[in-house]
């Protein structure tokens, strides 16, 4: 039976959601508070072993170092963890354990099936649990020293049956289980983030002791979708379904249980959801931004609503990029995730910005001229930039496979603007 029409409690134009998403994703002004607190309040970075998980932060705090960030996830004040979809994300700690249970209930809809198929008993892999905690009371080890310091014997290889399904060994997807369970967590090799190479320890505290964790599915969606909604809305049904790899169904079901309200945004949605707190703020009119943002290119301004296309004016919608995966689309009006860097003029997306490894300094291009006060600024963000990169970071890569040649690729999309 098809749904009822919704009345929407409040029309807005694409401006206006825009200009609060911008406001949400705290990119309208520097944002106050410890990192951790402003990581909850924007949306959790992708760590894709590079050094876009430091501008995702920096882009909301400022001068951001990069030792702060990686203070705040050696002190587990920020964790690295499996989360929707099962990518890999920074999570503050009061989130980790509803962000475990949701990663931990998609992972298990398909790794239950692939260790029946490989011969793996859960016996087993408890056995390879308990021997990796002994072995990590000595201290943090990385997964090959782990397997190193295992008895022998403890670790069996699947062989190609395994192969096959991705898996190697039963040490991964013990260590995935004790991961789930909270008794063990992830660390940054080399104290740096910008690697997908991880070293396992022992929490100080697991963080399930205290914590309150429904166990039933639709309670955690439902504490999900609040999540979401409260830094993305307004947002599509589809929006929340991309994101945390939810069915329609199940989206549905937990939206009913969070305060929402429909709103219809012109250009983007006539369905679109808002926390009900929120509306009085959407009534009012939002003071136009004038600030500055150099983003890395899979951000969640970018991602929470689709792409680049509600961001940018429709006149540069035919301009090609560089796109991320195998998603569809290879310009700015139907690229789900662009592989570029993205230069931002208030809401609007104006322009393309990379670092050039040769010469060391940040390269931007804009679509339209800007006025000689605007470009100065940016100039002077550029500047700023190309410093963090080339001296606190000392490379501008932007996830695990990434290299000097494809940076000097984008460089080279960017100065032909």
């Amino acid at each position: 039976m098809p749904r009822s029409p919704i009345t929407p409690a409040l029309t807005l134009s694409l401006d206006r959601a825009r200009a609060h998403w911008h406001w949400k994703q705290g990119l309208a002004e520097p944002q106050k508070g410890s990192i951790e607190e402003v990581v909850s309040a924007t949306g959790w970075p992708r760590t894709l072993g590079g050094v876009d998980v430091y501008l995702a932060v920096r882009a909301r705090i400022p001068g951001l170092k990069r030792q702060q960030l990686d203070e705040a996830v050696a002190q587990s004040r920020l964790q690295v963890i499996p989360a929707v979809r099962g990518c890999i994300y920074l999570v503050p700690r009061p989130e980790v354990p509803l962000v475990l249970r949701i990663a931990e209930e998609q992972y298990r809809k398909r790794a239950d099936r692939e260790h029946e198929k490989a011969g793996i008993a859960p016996t087993e892999l408890a056995a390879v649990g308990e021997a990796v905690l002994k072995a990590l009371r000595k201290g943090p080890l990385s997964t090959d020293a782990l397997r190193k310091a295992l008895p022998e014997g403890t670790v069996r290889s699947l062989g190609e049956k395994g192969k096959k399904l991705g898996l190697s060994s039963t040490l991964p997807p013990a260590l995935r289980h004790l991961e789930f369970e909270g008794k063990v967590e992830r660390t940054l090799e080399g104290g740096r983030l910008d690697t997908e190479r991880y070293l396992w320890r022992l929490p100080a505290k697991n963080p399930f002791t205290g914590a309150k964790v429904s166990g039933e599915p639709a309670v955690r969606h439902a504490h999900i979708a609040d999540i979401f909604f409260r830094q993305a809305g307004p947002a599509t049904v589809e929006n929340f379904t991309t994101w945390a790899a939810l069915s329609q169904r199940e989206a549905r079901a937990a939206m009913e249980k969070v305060p929402l309200v429909p709103v219809a945004v012109e250009g983007f949605s006539d369905e679109a959801w808002v926390l009900e707190k929120e509306l009085p703020v959407l009534r009012e009119k939002q003071p136009a931004s004038s600030s500055l943002s150099l983003l890395p290119f899979e951000d969640g301004y970018l991602s929470f609503h689709g792409g680049p296309a509600l961001l940018t004016d429709p006149r540069h919608h035919a301009f090609e990029i560089p796109v991320w995966g195998n998603t569809k689309g290879s310009t700015l009006g139907d690229a789900r995730h662009m592989s570029i860097r993205s230069l931002f003029d208030g809401d609007r997306l104006v322009g393309l910005w990379e670092y050039d490894p040769d010469a060391g300094t940040v390269v931007f291009g804009t679509f339209d001229k800007l006025a000689p006060k605007r470009r100065k600024a940016v100039e002077v963000l550029a500047e700023g930039m190309a410093t963090f990169l080339r001296e606190d970071m000392g490379h501008a890569r932007s996830f695990s496979l990434d290299s000097e040649d494809t940076v000097r690729g984008r460089a080279a999309i960017v100065k032909a603007l």
